[in-house]
């Protein structure tokens, strides 16, 4: 069976998260080690940094 990557719905998810140290591809998690509905700001800074509109 051939083996694909996972679908990456938020596009600030191709980066590590800083705050929390999430993987890319990973969502972030919050204080109380919950996951998170969006991304921490930071992670979305670094993935506008990297790919200007």
């Amino acid at each position: 069976m051939p083996r694909r990557e996972p679908t990456i719905h938020k596009p600030e998810l191709a980066v590590a998260c800083p705050e929390c140290r999430s993987v890319p591809g990973a969502w972030c998690y919050g204080k109380a080690g919950q996951r998170m509905k969006g991304v921490h700001e930071e992670r979305a800074e670094i993935y506008r940094e990297q790919h200007p509109a």
